[in-house]
């Protein structure tokens, strides 16, 4: 779901509507002819998707938000460190010597990264 401000000091035109590739939440809603069972049935699936798009939301602000996606690793010396990434096959041109990407790291050691 998309929003597009338009009139509203963020642009030209007038108006503010929601758009996007997203269906409306009540697509599904099958219709009885009963306004009161048809109401709580379009009540339930807007309730239900403004709980899906919440969780995905969170998702999203979580994966943009943390920062808990690195670590360092600490030698003695340059030398020990140098022959660590020796050890490793580590290219500094390719690799760097300070901050490697964890996948190349993987790939160095042998270690599948599953996703």
């Amino acid at each position: 779901m998309a929003f597009e401000f338009k009139g509203a000091g963020f642009g030209t035109g007038g108006g503010f509507k929601i758009s996007g590739d997203s269906p409306s939440p009540i697509d599904g809603v099958q219709y009885s002819d009963n306004a009161e069972v048809d109401s709580a049935a379009e009540l339930h699936a807007l309730e239900s998707a403004y709980i899906q798009r919440r969780k995905a939301e969170d998702k999203r602000k979580r994966d943009a938000t943390d920062s808990e996606y690195w670590f360092a690793v600490c030698f003695e010396s340059r030398a020990e460190k140098e022959a660590f990434l020796h050890a490793i096959g580590a290219k500094k041109r390719l690799h760097g010597d300070k901050y490697l990407r964890g996948r190349d790291l993987a790939r160095l050691l042998n270690i599948d990264m599953k996703e």
